[in-house]
């Protein structure tokens, strides 16, 4: 789990910093695709060092800078010249928030000994998994991502899956977040007609957020979810 005393700056980019064996970079690609996803920039070696580039040193100027640092363990890791030594710097820095991942089920070691790690599962890299445990440290930087990307929900599952890691996240939200939230679920059939956005997420979301939602959109989602139909203005 990421270290808990990084101030969320809602006036500077975050960064990330993936740490991994090359034998693993498409574990890397996942999560650096899951943080873009939210709007996080994240650094991968392999596809952001150019030819030309003194290496060593872009790859201590990105551990000097990054907000975020994510080991892939594994094997390959454990036995790689490289990735410990940066797992190593970055112990160095106690502000930056660290979220190991296991590939293979090996345990964070060394320095990283005190974390606990999050096995990668049979679906990859995902929000979930990545990102919504962050969200507690940069909420005004990632939930805004969250919530566009539940809104633009095409299916019933993916609304599900979507809003399930915003859920414990809800009592975190600013007033404008809580009013995205709402109008999303209540344009989107997606959103308020799947399962278990009527019978748990949204209610919850009522619950902890219905002062700061809109009287219109408020009045509008209840009905939704209780009707399980159209709200007509």
């Amino acid at each position: 789990m990421p270290r808990a005393n990084k101030k969320d700056d809602a006036g500077a980019e975050v960064t990330a910093f993936i740490s991994y064996s090359h034998a693993d970079r498409k574990w890397g690609a996942q999560a650096k695709a899951t943080f873009g996803e939210v709007g996080i920039q994240a650094f991968l070696a392999h596809e952001d060092l150019k030819v030309s580039e003194e290496w060593q040193e872009r790859i201590l100027e990105e551990l000097r800078k990054c907000e975020i640092f994510v080991p892939l363990l594994s094997s390959n890791f454990l036995a790689s010249k490289w990735a410990p030594q940066e797992a190593g710097f970055i112990i160095s820095r106690p502000e930056v928030a660290i979220a190991p991942l296991s590939i293979d089920g090996t345990t964070p070691f060394g320095f990283l000994s005190h974390f606990q790690s999050r096995r990668i599962p049979a679906e990859g890299i995902t929000i979930e998994l990545l990102v919504a445990p962050l969200a507690r440290l940069f909420p005004r930087k990632i939930l805004p991502g969250m919530i566009q990307i539940a809104g633009d929900a095409g299916s019933f599952r993916y609304a599900e899956a979507t809003m399930r890691p915003l859920v414990p996240l809800f009592p975190l939200f600013t007033p404008d977040e809580a009013q995205a939230l709402a109008e999303a679920s209540v344009e989107n059939g997606q959103i308020w007609s799947a399962a278990l956005c009527r019978s748990e997420y949204l209610p919850e979301l009522i619950r902890t957020q219905g002062p700061n939602i809109k009287a219109k959109t408020l009045r509008a989602l209840k009905y939704q979810v209780k009707n399980d139909a159209w709200y007509k203005k």
